[in-house]
């Protein structure tokens, strides 16, 4: 194995490792976002509870965390205005 040979695997191998370890902390933030959201929905279904027994009103069912879908997060960093990002998004809808 050549030099080059040995600085591409070591490169490799690093790329590997970052990219495990990141992917592991996205799954780490990822489940402390869920249950986030599976205690917000439960705080605020407690909350209209509180709220609609108040007025004497009649009980309203909450949403469930698995009827709430998806949380989907993503940062990307671009040098356009957000009229234009907007415009673009609405095309990839259609």
């Amino acid at each position: 194995m050549s030099s080059s040979d040995q600085g591409r695997s070591s490169y490799l191998d690093l790329l590997i490792a970052t990219l495990s370890e990141h992917e592991k902390t996205m799954d780490r933030l990822i489940e402390k976002m869920e249950k986030l959201s599976r205690d917000l929905l439960k705080a605020h279904g407690r909350l209209d509870t509180k709220v609609i027994n108040q007025k004497g009103g009649a009980k309203k069912k909450s949403p469930d965390i698995e009827d709430s879908g998806t949380i989907t997060y993503m940062k990307i960093k671009i040098n356009r205005p957000v009229d234009q990002i907007t415009k673009i998004l609405e095309t990839l809808k259609e």
